[in-house]
């Protein structure tokens, strides 16, 4: 088992923090990544939620010692509900922040080919399109870092072999075996067997899926922090995943009918039959002769005060919706 050179050369002197729970996964990364001689330190969050944490959390301090590597230790707050979701959200704050504080460039992540087909089959079950199937990217660019995913087309079965071939000690979760998760119950019931039989295929269709997703890339253009695109559910669906929300069936349904604002985060308005997608932001006081301005040119409420406080041209954003 083996990085392919395409990370290694991404990873290649720059500063990495490596997302580390102890868990087969991130241990055998660890260990993959000292033996290509790629720099880098880890971040840890602590749930509190298993009897284990704590002990996790001691070794994985041990062994960022024994190699000299920082360790960045979070003690997550309580969650009550939603806990999968939630804890996400408490995840990638935590990376944003050290990324942002510390200077690291890639965020790297140890998720393999069953996350990424674990994913598929859920998104899947509820009804999905392309983007939402294809969710999990082997690179993929945040605002203060990039995700890099170097196991993403590598299976469990192969990761397991590594760490038991090298004697590798990791911890098991065993909060992955409660089905009260939608996750686990795709995974025990469907994912893992399936991949065990037909590895091949699924590697070679992702493969072919993710080929046909690159016919998406021309069909929206970014001006100014606002995504604009034809109103077409894929391309509105992506746009929003690039600003780091995942539209539902129902959201989706939702922003194709008006303008309006998702998750209190991204607004969508509509010109001249496009979709304009930006992080919704508001203003009490803009000046009146803007304000004007705006109702001339048929500016939409929820983008006057995004253009007014980005200082946009409402100029210029016609001419680059008459351009696409």
């Amino acid at each position: 088992m083996f990085i392919d050179d395409k990370y290694l050369n991404l990873l290649k002197n720059e500063k990495n923090l490596l997302a580390f729970s102890h868990g087969s996964d991130s241990s055998a990364l660890f260990f993959m990544l000292l033996e290509q001689n790629i720099e880098f330190n880890l971040a840890l969050i602590n749930y509190k939620t298993r009897l284990s944490s704590d002990i996790e959390e001691q070794s994985a301090k041990e062994l960022a010692k024994k190699y000299n590597k920082k360790i960045y230790i979070k003690i997550a707050p309580k969650i009550e509900k939603n806990f999968e979701a939630n804890a996400r959200v408490v995840r990638y704050e935590f990376f944003d922040e050290i990324c942002f504080k510390y200077g690291y460039k890639n965020l790297i992540l140890a998720h393999n080919l069953n996350d990424k087909f674990e994913w598929f089959l859920m998104q899947f079950s509820k009804g999905a399109g392309l983007f939402e199937l294809l969710g999990f990217k082997d690179i993929e660019k945040r605002k203060n870092f990039t995700i890099v995913r170097p196991l993403i087309e590598t299976s469990k079965k192969e990761i397991l072999k590594f760490l038991d071939d090298k004697k590798i000690k990791y911890f098991h979760d065993e909060s992955n075996d409660n089905e009260k998760y939608f996750r686990n119950h795709i995974r025990i019931n469907y994912a893992n067997e399936f991949l065990l039989k037909f590895e091949k295929g699924i590697k070679n269709s992702f493969k072919y899926l993710q080929n046909d997703l690159s016919f998406f890339d021309d069909n929206f253009k970014i001006f100014h922090g606002i995504y604009i695109c034809l109103k077409q559910e894929n391309i509105i669906a992506k746009c929003f995943k690039h600003l780091g929300i995942l539209l539902s069936t129902k959201q989706r349904q939702e922003a194709l009918k008006h303008d309006g604002v998702i998750s209190h985060k991204i607004a969508i308005v509509y010109m001249y039959d496009k979709a304009l997608i930006f992080p919704f932001i508001k203003c009490e006081k803009i000046p009146k002769e803007f304000r004007e301005n705006c109702r001339k040119m048929k500016i939409p409420k929820l983008l006057r005060a995004f253009c007014f406080l980005k200082d946009i041209s409402l100029k210029e954003l016609n001419q680059a919706l008459d351009s696409f």
